[in-house]
């Protein structure tokens, strides 16, 4: 029987058994993260991508109607994914002006998508009013963190802006959540 490399052999042989998982983890790691950021496409470079398409827990006033001209309770997130709402009035279609919370929520609750912005002007306007159909509402909203959100029975998604990737992920969005409300 012939021995070739001894112990130093041996050594080496581990050493690079050792390196492939690693590499391979890392790898993985680096992956993930640019997974989870949203790619290269879809968060751009200019700050307009989306996040990621987020579920919310159930707000326990869920189960709460509010008569019109109710004050505005507080809700676990804003804009609120569920939470107390009116029994009727919800909006529809293309707003004006900011939609109550209580109104956003009962939209949510009949299955309805909700997309919200704050400093949107001009073609990326006119984009996000296109989404307005039937179960959709868009409607301005001074107080978001962010350029537009939209929100459906428990989800939401937070966009930099209303045009390239982050229309097709509202698009996408919509489609997803429309009639998934537990009251449609």
């Amino acid at each position: 029987m012939r021995c070739t490399g001894g112990a130093q052999g041996r050594s080496r042989r581990v050493e690079r058994v050792r390196r492939v998982p690693i590499l391979s983890l890392l790898a993985l790691v680096v992956l993930a993260g640019a997974a989870a950021c949203g790619g290269g496409s879809a968060s751009g470079g200019d700050g307009g991508g989306c996040g990621a398409d987020t579920e919310e827990p159930l707000d326990p006033g869920s189960v709460q109607h509010l008569l019109p001209g109710a004050p505005e309770p507080a809700y676990a997130s804003d804009p609120p994914t569920s939470g107390p709402h009116l029994a009727g009035g919800a909006p529809a279609g293309a707003q004006d002006g900011p939609a109550a919370r209580p109104a956003q929520v009962a939209l949510l609750e009949k299955g309805g998508v909700m997309v919200q912005y704050r400093d949107v002007t001009g073609a990326d306007l006119r984009r996000l009013r296109t989404l307005a159909e039937g179960e959709v509402a868009v409607a301005p909203n001074p107080g978001l963190d962010t350029a537009v959100v939209a929100t459906a029975w428990r989800h939401r998604l937070a966009c930099g802006s209303a045009s390239g990737a982050a229309l097709d992920a509202l698009e996408a969005f919509i489609d997803d959540h429309k009639g998934n409300g537990p009251e449609q």
